[in-house]
């Protein structure tokens, strides 16, 4: 068999990893702690909670207080390898690790920045308080919880630190279940939650030393130092090779695999750098996942990917396996069980206390910092770290250390219900409920959420009021204009003559208070190069083009559609009527024609983001279309069926419209052919800008849009704006 070969094969003298059975019992670990952790999790779900508390609980029922009484013969068979169970611990902290990065991937550093001060004061508020409070507390309790022959100090100092700590994992697991990960308030407990946990490893590390050899004061200089050290390079050249090497992937074409590979890598690097400084690797997790986020050249799947195989496996696993640890059979008396849900209370009293106090230091209002307080409250992993390497040591005795591993999970399970209290009825400030609103729409929208936009150009008219309109529909996007030199081709896009003399420098003035930069390539073949760029990571392309040279097949010219041709991401193509000067026009007046598809939607988001920006007028047209060769069996009842769907569409526009600062008049005709009534109306009703959403569908070696785009290119005598998306059955392909 396979396995054999794979299991048994060592080098001579050395034993196998795992033999057949401890690899049957791995997988039966992995299958009840995954199954179980994940069932109960959806239950959690259903009933309001957030998963990992049901995640949670699944260790706890799984480990030694009911399972383990219950069934102890089947207990013993499933967990009581411990080579088994040190693989599934390894697996554990694999899946904390992805976790951070996923977290890492949702922090918002402008967030953070702005609220620097903030969180600043709640750490120090949120750690000092607890650590005195419960260093006071750790000189009160049963001798029966300190280690055999240890001072008392030494164990306050490790009961006092376990705690005090938030777990950054659990804590952030919490704030993305509840769905509040985007609030500014859950930013600012990322942030203090991120600052506590370095603090608490190089507390840890410093007891852990003096437990062992003495305080050695030039440790704690190197984990500080090292860190520094760490972040300056990360975001220095750490941000550049990420992002050559990313750079690299996409230019080649590479899949999503390759892409989540070096992410991957990545994060174990960073993991790898902490956990020497003896910060865990966790922290170095974190910091790669918030750079990987900001790196220029990326891949939303690669995001995506990461996020589903950590939910639904590797998180499970941690949270689950975390859970195990604890056995409430070890509290034998009514004293130690009064001690421990004591001390739980007190733990999450002071944390609550000493944020509170923080916050209001640095100005947060009341609800705000009660929620921080809420939100750190969870003891998590990083307390039963902490009771782990004190029972190691002979810190504290097995009675201590199922007391401060019971207090870690009851907190990271009473957190999400203290949070939920807390922020139940909550009416969040306008400022950040607009800005909450702006991500969700940008999240769900097909060109909105554009943050890196290719601008292909060798300047003119058309190139020039299309730089004009994406200035102003997207909020503060990069924007590069490429420019392409070529031996074998007069010019990138074709241009009317009397534009032949015209520069990209006209399109860069449109974009004077516009982020953005300039890209010039070598190339012998100019739509491969525009095609291979934008394969980088970019999220939109714009072009300003020409129609055909004949003015009459209402196609683009050859360049364009080869461009159009060889890419993949959403485009806008913007195409200039022969005659008018729109040399400094802004539309104040757009028509665009809705249906129920994915690219009609995304001509809504060009056209109310325009409007909203230039306080223009937005119409959303819906042309019912009665086919002319079928006479009267287009019935009125057929036709009153159609005309209520269009008006369905059209409240939805109008609605959508809402939702993005822009009212918006709806309008439902019928008409024998559905172009010639929107070119009618754009041309005669004071319009100047129609906006219409097509599929990109390849069609010999040319793009095709759709005979009726084709129509009104070659009849309208105003701007027009065309949003192509690919279509998913060719992007598939």
């Amino acid at each position: 068999m396979l396995s054999h070969g794979i299991i048994l094969t060592a080098s001579p003298g050395a034993a196998a990893p795992l033999d057949e059975h401890q690899v049957l019992v791995l997988l039966v670990q992995l299958f009840v702690l995954v199954g179980f952790a994940r069932i109960l999790g959806g239950l959690m779900k259903r009933i309001g909670q957030p998963p990992v508390v049901g995640e949670l609980l699944a260790g706890v029922i799984l480990g030694q207080t009911f399972f383990g009484r219950l069934a102890p013969g089947a207990y013993d068979w499933v967990f009581g390898d411990d080579v088994v169970r040190s693989a599934i611990f390894a697996l554990a902290w694999i899946g904390v690790i992805l976790l951070l990065v996923v977290i890492g991937y949702e922090t918002d550093l402008g967030i953070i920045m702005r609220f620097r001060k903030a969180a600043g004061w709640v750490s120090v508020g949120g750690f000092v308080v607890p650590l005195v409070v419960m260093g006071g507390a750790a000189w009160l309790v049963p001798n029966v919880f300190i280690g055999e022959g240890i001072e008392r100090s030494l164990f306050a100092g490790f009961f006092a630190l376990a705690l005090s700590v938030s777990a950054l994992p659990v804590v952030a697991k919490i704030l993305q279940d509840l769905g509040l990960m985007r609030r500014n308030f859950a930013q600012i407990t990322l942030a203090a939650g991120m600052t506590m946990d370095a603090v608490g490893w190089l507390l840890l590390a410093a007891l852990t030393g003096i437990a062992l050899d003495g305080f050695k004061p030039e440790l704690m200089a190197r984990s500080f130092g090292g860190l520094a050290l760490f972040l300056v390079i990360l975001i220095t050249a750490g941000r550049w090779a990420l992002d050559r090497v990313m750079r690299y992937i996409l230019d080649r074409g590479s899949s999503v695999t390759a892409a989540l590979t070096v992410a991957i890598l990545a994060a174990l690097a960073g993991g790898i750098i902490t956990q020497a400084l003896q910060l865990e690797a966790i922290l170095g997790a974190f910091i790669v996942g918030i750079l990987l986020a900001t790196t220029r050249h990326q891949l939303p799947d690669v995001r995506r990917t990461l996020e589903t195989f950590t939910a639904a496996f590797f998180a499970p696993i941690f949270f689950a396996f975390s859970g195990l640890q604890v056995d409430i059979g070890l509290l034998r008396s009514g004293s130690a069980i009064a001690w421990a849900i004591g001390l739980i209370v007190l733990a999450i009293a002071a944390k609550m206390v000493g944020t509170l106090i923080g916050a209001r230091i640095a100005g947060i209002e009341r609800r705000e910092a009660l929620a921080l307080g809420a939100g750190l409250t969870a003891l998590g992993a990083m307390g039963i770290v902490v009771a782990i390497v004190a029972l190691n040591l002979g810190v504290v005795s097995t009675t201590g250390y199922t007391v401060l591993v019971l207090a870690a999970i009851v907190t990271s399970m009473t957190a999400p219900q203290l949070l939920r209290r807390v922020v139940h009825g909550w009416r969040i400030p306008p400022e950040e409920a607009d800005r909450l609103e702006r991500e969700a729409i940008h999240a769900s929208s097909e060109i909105l959420g554009a943050k890196r936009i290719l601008l292909p150009t060798r300047g003119g008219a058309n190139s020039r009021y299309a730089a004009r309109l994406i200035a102003s529909a997207f909020d503060d996007p990069e924007i590069a204009v490429l420019t392409v030199d070529s031996s074998t081709s007069r010019s990138l896009l074709p241009r009317r003559r009397a534009d032949a003399d015209t520069e990209p420098d006209d399109v860069l003035s449109e974009l004077s208070n516009s982020r953005h930069h300039r890209i010039h390539i070598q190339a012998r073949d100019p739509a491969e190069a525009i095609a291979r760029e934008a394969r980088l990571g970019y999220d939109l392309m714009l072009i300003g083009a020409s129609s055909d040279e004949d003015e009459q097949s209402g196609r683009f010219s050859t360049m364009v559609d080869r461009i159009l041709a060889l890419v993949d991401i959403p485009t806008v193509v913007v195409h200039l009527p022969a005659e008018g000067d729109y040399s400094t026009s802004v539309p104040s007046s757009v028509l665009v024609p809705v249906v129920a598809s994915r690219s009609s939607r995304a001509a809504e988001e060009l056209a109310y983001s325009i409007a909203r920006t230039t306080g223009g007028q937005v119409s959303a047209l819906h042309v019912v279309n009665r086919p002319q060769e079928q006479g009267m069996m287009f019935s009125s009842v057929t036709e009153r069926e159609a005309i209520r769907t269009g008006r369905e569409i059209t409240t939805s526009a109008a609605a959508f419209g809402e939702r993005l600062g822009v009212d918006v008049e709806t309008m439902v005709e019928v008409a024998t052919n559905a172009e010639a009534e929107i070119v009618e109306l754009a041309n005669q009703s004071g319009y100047d800008l129609l906006v219409i959403g097509a599929s990109n569908r390849p069609l010999t070696d040319r793009p095709f849009f759709g005979h009726r785009v084709s129509h009104i290119l070659q009849h309208a005598r105003i701007p027009v704006a065309i949003v192509a998306l690919r279509s998913r059955a060719d992007r598939s392909g």
